[in-house]
C-alpha cells in the first residue's frame, strides 16, 4: 500500500476511534447506560488500534 493511503487510512481509523470514545462517553453518563453497546464500541475500539498498529508498521518499514 501507498505511503500516503496507509496516512489517510491511519488518519480515518483515529477519527473512527475518537467517534467511538465520545459514543462511549455519552451513554457512560446515561441513567441506565447499555452496557451493551459501550462493550461493542470499545471492542470496536480496540480493533481500530490494532489496524493503526499494523498500518504504523507498514509506514515505518
Amino acid at each position: 500500500m501507498k505511503r500516503n493511503k496507509l496516512r489517510k487510512k491511519i488518519e480515518s481509523l483515529r477519527k473512527q476511534v475518537k467517534e467511538h470514545e465520545d459514543k462511549v462517553q455519552a451513554e457512560k453518563q446515561k441513567s441506565f447506560p447499555n452496557d451493551g453497546c459501550v462493550a461493542h464500541w470499545q471492542k470496536e475500539i480496540t480493533a481500530f488500534e490494532n489496524q493503526i498498529e499494523k498500518a504504523m508498521k507498514k509506514l515505518e518499514g
